[in-house]
């Protein structure tokens, strides 16, 4: 049956007057339910590119409804969903994002499919399943699309030469703050804002790392060899703890608590260490971003988990090289062991063992979650019943006190608070048994294993409702963390780190950014650090702590400093040059041809002064 005439020119209506309907209906949705709006003058821009993309499914439609199907889903992920994040984490959704996505469902359960697994299964099955192949158009944009996709997305696929012009053009038009994704997001649109992060994922793609720039970068990190302290014939045991969202909510005063939550064995050896902080990469999540820089001592400063994207095989991290100092190295988490990728990350880095959820009996559940008490008792319990003669680094990874820090009969609010936001409600209760948890386990270590080396600390600051409200009640982090004041930009970092020398008691740190705790746990070992580990030492005695875009730091005067946007004077130059090496031999080192543990093997690697030629083979 023919179709009326005109049809064909008014089929094309369709798309525009969808397009205009759903801007309008998230726009409003996504401002009152996340209070995340758009700027005004920036809607034309951002509304005609979501609609030029709508064209273009719609090119390639064989049906109308599929189409519309797909574009609403392809709009409430650009906006509300973005904006969902954004009130959750701070950041909207990004490219990297796709690294976590499996992580991300396993995480939320059933509730994980409905929000990305099937929308997104559903938009394939909607654009292929309505690809009408036959038609000259549909063909043409079949060939259109990738070749959009490859500019855009091309860093994934093989990158495009267009990328870096064609960013550049954007960057100038719609700006780039890349320590403030939000304040990105809000004066793009979400269409230009993903379009833009996919061309920079493109146009900052690069090549691995030859070896003469590896050995060039070598000559000005190499460590230089000193002797160790304790002999290696008299190795003792290592507990290393990670400590899920373990953070103390005392500063935030609008809980109208009159002392810390925490347990007060706890404060007490915490007061005796100078009240040390780990500096963290990560925020409300991405805990295995901060096990990868304990583990392997080399920063990040990414969204994306690393654990999620490639690794080598036989990394000389932690695990690694303590077994060839004679250790058995045992990873314990209570979780699946595919989460965060941890099965295949811990066989890489040099684990021997991990147990995981199915290596633990569930006898102390507080939800999904696995009481620290029973996790600590039974990762003992295991180790004693093993005949190893070997000592033993005990690297464990609690899960108790995970978002949305759930109380029951056995753990229940322990605090009367003044908070509105219900999440920091129950967090102040979560971490007093959880840091009560703790410190039995300190405890019985200091008994039974009194020369042992202890470190604990908590992985990242916690998740404390939508927009960080329990923080900005307080004052805390202002506006969510995404601030140019440098001692707020710290804070953010910032969890509580007990480092116990055996019988010698808690260490005074101050700030120990998490990818210096492998040198630091070296040392007190009395292990001679000439490995990948001391790469990363920041120069003129800074302490840094890279993030997404920005550098914060602590000069030897003990002034916080914020490096952002390419500001080139003292110290972000030095800072600038000392990151762009560091990148280079993590790439190298972690995905590339892994020169540099190689050139570190060399004995003419030492000496700071020393020809490239030397370092070759």
């Amino acid at each position: 049956m023919s179709q009326p005439r005109g049809f064909w020119r008014g089929r094309w209506l369709i798309p525009i007057a969808s397009s205009l309907v759903l801007y309008g209906c998230f726009y409003l949705l996504q401002s009152v339910l996340f209070n995340v709006a758009i700027v005004p003058v920036r809607v034309p821009a951002d509304l005609a590119l979501f609609t030029a993309l709508s064209l273009l499914l719609f090119a390639l439609a064989r049906r109308v409804w599929p189409f519309l199907i797909l574009q609403a889903l392809l709009a409430a992920m650009l906006y509300p969903g973005s904006a969902a994040k954004i009130a959750i984490m701070g950041r909207p959704l990004m490219p990297e994002d796709i690294y976590s996505l499996e992580a991300f469902i396993r995480l939320m359960g059933p509730l994980g499919w409905v929000l990305a697994g099937i929308p997104l299964f559903l938009m394939a099955l909607l654009f292929i399943g309505n690809l009408p192949l036959g038609r000259r158009l549909a063909l043409s944009a079949v060939i259109v699309l990738p070749v959009g996709s490859g500019i855009a997305g091309g860093g994934i696929a093989g990158g495009s030469l267009a990328a870096p012009t064609l960013l550049a053009w954007m960057d100038d038009i719609w700006g780039d703050k890349p320590w403030d994704q939000r304040e990105n997001y809000v004066w793009r649109g979400g269409t230009i804002h993903m379009a833009q992060e996919l061309l920079r994922v493109a146009a900052i793609a690069q090549p691995t790392p030859a070896r003469d720039d590896v050995a060039a970068v070598l000559v000005r990190h190499a460590p230089a060899p000193r002797p160790g302290g304790l002999p290696v014939a008299t190795p003792r045991n290592v507990h290393l703890v990670l400590e899920e969202s373990f953070w103390d909510p005392a500063p935030l005063t609008a809980t109208g608590l009159a002392q810390s939550p925490l347990d007060p064995r706890f404060l007490k050896l915490w007061d005796a260490a100078g009240r040390s902080t780990a500096l963290s990469p990560a925020f409300g999540g991405q805990t295995a971003n901060a096990e990868f820089e304990v583990l392997c001592g080399f920063p990040l400063a990414q969204g994306a988990v690393r654990f999620e994207q490639p690794l080598n095989d036989d990394l000389p991290c932690l695990p690694r090289l303590l077994a060839g100092y004679g250790y058995r190295s045992i990873a314990s988490h209570p979780n699946t062991p595919g989460f965060w990728n941890r099965a295949a990350s811990y066989d890489r880095l040099g684990f021997e063992t991990f147990w995981s959820s199915g290596d633990f009996v569930a006898d102390d559940m507080t939800s999904i979650f696995l009481a620290d008490a029973s996790l600590h008792r039974q990762v003992g319990e295991k180790i004693a019943a093993s005949a190893d003669p070997r000592p033993v680094f005990d690297y464990t990874v609690t899960y108790y006190g995970h978002w949305l820090y759930d109380l029951d009969a056995r753990r229940p609010q322990a605090f009367a608070t003044k908070t509105a936001v219900e999440e920091l409600h129950r967090y102040v209760s979560v971490m007093h048994w959880k840091s009560r948890d703790m410190m039995d386990a300190i405890e019985h270590w200091q008994r039974t294993d009194p020369d042992a080396l202890i470190v604990v600390f908590g992985d990242h600051l916690p998740l404390l409702g939508q927009n960080l409200a329990g923080y900005a009640e307080s004052g805390f982090l202002g506006n969510g963390g995404d601030s140019e004041d440098a001692a707020m930009q710290m804070r953010s970092a910032e969890t509580p780190l007990l480092v116990i020398d055996g019988r010698n008691g808690p260490v005074k740190l101050g700030r120990v950014p998490m990818y210096r705790l492998p040198h630091l746990v070296l040392d007190l070992l009395g292990i001679p650090d000439a490995g990948i580990h001391a790469l990363a030492t920041p120069p003129d005695d800074l302490i840094l702590r890279p993030l997404p875009g920005k550098v914060v730091g602590m000069d030897a005067a003990g002034r916080d400093f914020l490096c952002q946007g390419g500001t080139p004077i003292p110290p972000c130059d030095r800072v600038a040059a000392w990151q762009a090496d560091i990148d280079l031999l993590a790439r190298d080192i972690f995905s590339g041809d892994g020169h540099a543990p190689i050139l570190l093997d060399r004995p003419q690697r030492h000496p700071p002064g020393v020809p490239i030629s030397a370092l070759r083979q």
